[in-house]
């Protein structure tokens, strides 16, 4: 089935996007070897928070991840009203995810009815013109708004039927629901917790990493990409932008199956600890030993962040993991 879906742009299945995918199963094979079935719990628990808060915190929602928690644990909590209400709408809208059908647009619908709970005026398919405009200037319009129900339902089609791996048809729906702009707002949460289901059941894997916060975390660039994608009507540069995010989360994920890498995250926990500290407690008594054989893979492999990164010697350095 052709992927030029009335005005939406095509897709090349590139040499790049083919070594990403070589290399993102070979993670996926480790990840499989990690033996520890707390810490892939709490990774599971945690990946599920960041997802929801970094999807939000996109949109501009301010709230933290300890306030999202609360949020999610049906605490009451202080904050601005409508964040508040966005929060608990995700909340519901991923908790629902599991009894999705990803290729039926009514289910798309419900989800985008409980996302977008009391944040539009009226939920569904918009019935007017939009896009992105820089001052007077429209630097891309959307679909006109009576395809958009024909479209959304031939990208959902193209996906029952695509043969290309998770990572790539995820990558294509999330830029076309993106393209389409199927309602007048949400359309980038709904973008991402489509991606973010379609890896999920592609493999358990998956549910060690956010897609939402790799995103956040490259947000410029994301949008910066999306621009690209719609002047060029191509969208490969966007799967391959997301590709590379996941295969680097993937890699470093993939060598908690490394005993020393893994005693090491759980040591340092969520916290900032120095050197000394870490060291104390995992009773390793050589520095040297200490750095080039846990500290500097865990730091390469985006497992573990120093507080003063661009003084890497600085003697107050201090380390925390990027897991928890």
């Amino acid at each position: 089935m052709s992927l030029e879906i009335g005005q939406i742009p095509s897709f090349e299945f590139t040499q790049k996007i083919a070594q990403l995918q070589r290399r993102i199963d070979e993670h996926l094979r480790d990840c499989r070897t990690i033996g520890d079935k707390y810490l892939k719990t709490k990774l599971r628990k945690v990946s599920r928070l960041k997802s929801i808060n970094s999807s939000l915190a996109i949109e501009a929602n301010s709230l933290t991840l300890e306030t999202m928690q609360d949020i999610i644990d049906g605490k009451l909590v202080e904050g601005p009203f409508d964040e508040v209400l966005e929060a608990k709408n995700a909340s519901a809208a991923y908790e629902l995810m599991n009894s999705v059908d990803l290729t039926s647009v009514e289910d798309f619908l419900k989800i985008e009815s409980v996302m977008m709970y009391g944040l539009v005026p009226v939920n569904g398919f918009r019935d007017c013109k939009v896009g992105v405009r820089n001052g007077e200037e429209w630097e891309y319009i959307a679909p006109p708004a009576e395809e958009v129900p024909a479209m959304v339902g031939r990208l959902f089609d193209w996906y029952t039927d695509t043969g290309f791996p998770p990572c790539v048809s995820g990558a294509i729906v999330h830029y076309y629901l993106e393209a389409i702009h199927p309602f007048r707002d949400g359309n980038g949460r709904m973008g991402r917790i489509w991606h973010n289901e379609i890896l999920r059941r592609s493999s358990r894997c998956f549910e060690l990493i956010s897609v939402e916060n790799l995103i956040y975390e490259q947000q410029e660039e994301y949008y910066a990409v999306l621009k690209a994608c719609q002047e060029d009507m191509d969208c490969t540069p966007f799967v391959e932008f997301c590709m590379v995010l996941i295969e680097r989360r993937l890699a470093g994920i993939a060598r908690l199956s490394d005993r020393r890498i893994l005693a090491l995250t759980k040591t340092i926990g969520s916290g900032y600890r120095s050197a000394a500290e870490i060291m104390e407690k995992m009773r390793l008594s050589s520095r040297t030993n200490f750095l080039r054989n846990y500290m500097r893979p865990a730091i390469e492999c985006g497992l573990v962040e120093m507080s003063n990164p661009d003084k890497p010697l600085d003697p107050t350095q201090k380390y925390r993991s990027n897991l928890f």
